[in-house]
């Protein structure tokens, strides 16, 4: 949902009005300002159902962090449910990144579009509450690797029940999938590149 320049303005000046008076059980002024005039209107949608249009699609941006954090959550808590001998095995099957792996977030600096969307969805709207209060900066780009990881996440639970938590080896094609793929152009079969 976007905004004109000019509903900005009437927003901003009916949500400083509303703050003003101290209007309780209503919206919350701050947020939707906020909201609005950083371009997140669709925040709006998932703060108040039913008060906005229904079937305003999230932009893909949106989807894309809520799939993210859909799976971070279920590869921390599969990770959280295995004994140390299932750690053991995650971590020699997934060398790079099967040592408690964790959700990091995503570049501040390259991808701050992305990360925002986290703060929205889990501190703002208080969604996917495993990772409120965990600082989301990774200090590295991490989106392409992100959906790699998201591509095979999605064929095996696809494939098993939603009851089911992730298998040790499950969990090891996930987060194998994160390394970037060997270009053709090197020549060192021992190369491999993090992403």
């Amino acid at each position: 949902m976007e905004f004109s320049n000019q509903q900005k303005l009437i927003i901003t000046l009916l949500t400083d009005i509303h703050a003003h008076l101290g209007i309780d059980n209503s919206v919350d002024p701050v947020f939707v300002q906020r909201m609005v005039r950083g371009g997140h209107g669709w925040a709006l949608g998932w703060a108040y159902p039913g008060l906005l249009e229904d079937g305003i699609e999230p932009p893909e941006t949106v989807t894309f962090v809520a799939e993210v954090l859909t799976m971070w959550e279920a590869i921390e808590e599969a990770y959280a449910g295995f004994d140390q001998a299932q750690k053991d095995r995650l971590a020699e099957l997934a060398p790079a990144f099967g040592h408690d792996p964790r959700f990091c977030g995503f570049d501040g600096s390259h991808e701050a579009d992305l990360r925002e969307i986290v703060h929205i969805l889990v501190d703002d709207l208080n969604r996917w509450p495993i990772f409120k209060g965990r600082n989301t900066d990774s200090h590295r780009i991490l989106a392409d690797g992100y959906r790699r990881m998201l591509a095979v996440y999605e064929r095996i639970s696809n494939n098993t029940s939603h009851a089911s938590r992730l298998s040790v080896e499950a969990l090891a094609k996930i987060l194998n999938a994160r390394i970037i793929p060997k270009s053709s152009m090197e020549l060192d079969a021992n190369v491999l590149r993090w992403a």
